[in-house]
């Protein structure tokens, strides 16, 4: 009996020893690719807050997007996020062109530039808004007639070089890029017409 007993313990031990261990546990599968959206907004959150009319905040956000697009391109879904960006841009640009912020619409041109080169909106944006930039600051100071003459009374502010003049002007004289179109107002104004641009604008008293 007691032999028995050993030889049980025994085959009992060798079973045991022989149990094969539990499987491992399955590999999870990878976490799927950043969607588009997902690195549209990964990008905007490093570049928004440097979107800006304000040129050193345009200079870093087009340095940054430059950054973020070169990485976009190691994505799955790189490209169809920065086609998203650059929709998102060129609609920002429009909206800056329209309301004539035209600091602004330099940097977003810059930015459109990054992520659609040769885009051919951008060239004609911004020569515009420098055209507009360099447009003379007028101010009417005063009208003079004499013997059926007007003379007009012009300081007028060159953005290019940032000296003040002092003009006397009639109507059809052309002065600085601009032509004096007409007095306005009972003599309380002028219309100006810029000639780089082709477009009028009234300065009154």
């Amino acid at each position: 009996m007691k032999r028995f007993a050993v030889l049980a313990v025994l085959c009992l031990a060798a079973l045991v020893a022989c149990k094969k261990p539990p499987p491992e546990p399955p590999t999870p599968p990878p976490p799927p690719p950043p969607t588009a959206e997902a690195l549209e907004q990964r990008v905007m959150e490093k570049v928004g807050p440097l979107v800006s009319p304000d040129p050193q905040s345009g200079k870093a956000m087009v340095e940054t997007l430059s950054k973020e697009v070169a990485s976009l391109k190691t994505e799955l879904n790189g490209e169809s996020a920065r086609k998203r960006l650059q929709n998102q841009f060129v609609e920002k640009l429009k909206e800056a062109h329209q309301s004539e912020q035209w600091d602004f619409v330099v940097n977003l041109c810059d930015a459109v530039d990054v992520l659609d080169p040769g885009n051919t909106r951008t060239s004609r944006y911004r020569q515009r808004a420098m055209d507009e930039k360099s447009r003379p600051v007028v101010t009417m100071k005063g009208v003079f007639e004499q013997d059926g003459v007007t003379t007009v009374f012009l300081e007028i502010l060159l953005p290019t070089t940032g000296e003040v003049v002092d003009k006397q002007v009639r109507e059809g004289e052309e002065f600085y890029g601009l032509i004096l179109e007409k007095i306005i107002g009972n003599n309380q104004g002028v219309r100006l017409k810029y000639l780089k641009t082709d477009t009028s604008f009234d300065v009154k008293k």
